[in-house]
């Protein structure tokens, strides 16, 4: 039988790692949600200062400047829905991380609206307390033109 010293001990370990999960989960959301909102100035604030984005066929960036530019130049409107995330802390710093996506977005590059399914593929790092994306690799399942939908045209890039 464990000493209660040790249970707590243990009990303040499972506290920490759902708090920190529950963080992830607020961070990646605050990403698009500030995206979809037009908060461009905290969608780039979620990134770490050598964060590298990679939006698959729409770029990679590396360094919150260059994300920040990408996403300041990208789209006019967007609605991004995230959906089950899996979320595991690798050490007291470090996380790693998946979640669906799906996306509604108007992209100034073509002047068409898509529609953008896919998944992240993320790690993320704490940084003076607080935790920031490090790395991400979106894999695109379709992006296809509104008009089209998947069924006619599954990738339109």
């Amino acid at each position: 039988m464990q000493s209660p010293e040790a249970t707590v001990a243990k009990l303040e370990q499972r506290i920490k790692r759902m708090e920190d999960i529950e963080a992830i989960k607020n961070l990646k959301n605050r990403y698009v949600f500030s995206i979809d909102t037009g908060r461009l100035e905290d969608a780039i604030a979620t990134f770490s200062e050598k964060a590298v984005a990679d939006y698959g066929v729409l770029g990679l960036y590396k360094g919150r400047k260059a994300i920040g530019d990408f996403l300041t130049a990208g789209s006019t409107f967007s609605v991004h829905h995230l959906h089950n995330p899996q979320i595991e802390i690798v050490t007291d710093t470090t996380a790693k991380g998946t979640w669906e996506l799906q996306a509604m977005i108007h992209l100034v590059a073509t002047d068409k609206a898509y529609w953008m399914v896919g998944y992240y593929t993320d790690e993320y790092v704490k940084e003076r307390g607080g935790w920031k994306q490090g790395k991400f690799q979106i894999t695109w399942q379709t992006i296809t033109e509104y008009e089209q939908g998947w069924v006619k045209q599954r990738m339109a890039m």
